[in-house]
């Protein structure tokens, strides 16, 4: 589980799945902030289901994202 910039200044949530995969989870809205974002993905992390966590985490924070095209990398 991460965070990167983005051009722009967006940001996308990565997350290494087992076995390898990698889901890529753009921010939608630019007036997210670093602050956030980063608290969302901090409380996800304590989830039972890590994955679940963040969207949560995100969705409570009204917090836009989409997966990238085809959902990985």
């Amino acid at each position: 589980m991460g965070l990167r910039s983005r051009s722009a200044g967006r940001y996308q949530v990565v997350y290494d799945a087992v076995g390898g995969t990698r889901l890529l989870f753009d921010i939608k809205n630019p007036e997210a902030n670093f602050e956030a974002i980063d608290d969302a993905l901090r409380e996800g992390v304590t989830a039972r289901k890590v994955l679940v966590g963040v969207l949560n985490a995100l969705k409570t924070r009204h917090i836009d994202f989409d997966t990238s095209p085809l959902g990985k990398e």
